[in-house]
């Protein structure tokens, strides 16, 4: 069993996905956390500048640091068999992982706008436009290869990343028009080990 810590504040936001691949893969690691740099800086100020990208999280696995979210969580996916078993699934699965986090970050912009006006229209652009058509997208790719799942008729990260980005919706409503992705999102939630551990991680804002 290899010796993992995973580093992130304690938040879920861009450790989540891989916090969510480790539990799918029933290994044991340690889930350090920093307080978020809003309720108190000093810890990460003082872990900043030995992080290799100045940023979080980071993966250390058997004494390898591992940074950048997507670095992260794509090393896991491989390691528990979720990245696609041939190039042309692994470019799949990598096509939705890119579709959902150009949609996860323009959120994080709108979230972290200080202009009030501006944020106000950048959340509406992307509660009214960006995720309703991103998941229209993707519920077109997973009628396309089947129904079931995203990549190869097959449980992959693609499928867990839709669970992530879906299950973080402030409106779950929106899930209404895309029955597909609201019954993946479903069964992904309801594997035993995915399900215990939302049921048990600690319970954030973000």
């Amino acid at each position: 069993m290899p010796n993992i810590k995973l580093t992130y504040f304690n938040i879920r936001a861009r450790a989540e996905p891989a916090r969510l691949l480790l539990a799918y893969g029933g290994v044991h690691y340690e889930d350090e956390r920093l307080p978020a740099p809003w309720d108190d800086p000093e810890p990460w100020a003082a872990m900043k500048p030995s992080a290799p990208y100045g940023e979080l999280p980071l993966l250390l696995w058997d004494g390898e640091e591992i940074a950048q979210s997507l670095g992260v969580a794509r090393f896991l996916a491989k390691e528990f068999g979720l990245a696609g078993k041939t190039n042309i699934e692994a470019a799949q699965v990598d096509e939705i992982i890119y579709a959902l986090q150009d949609a996860i970050n323009a959120g994080y912009y709108a979230m972290f706008e200080m202009d009030e006006k501006r944020k106000k229209a950048m959340t509406e652009t992307h509660e009214k436009v960006t995720v309703p058509t991103v998941l229209g997208q993707i519920e077109k790719r997973l009628a396309a290869r089947g129904g079931q799942f995203l990549v190869g008729n097959t449980f992959s990260w693609a499928d867990i990343q839709t669970f992530f980005f879906c299950s973080e919706l402030g409106d779950q409503e929106v899930l209404q028009k895309t029955p597909g992705i609201a019954s993946l999102v479903k069964r992904v939630g309801d594997l035993p080990n995915i399900k215990a551990w939302v049921e048990k991680r600690p319970k954030t804002s973000l």
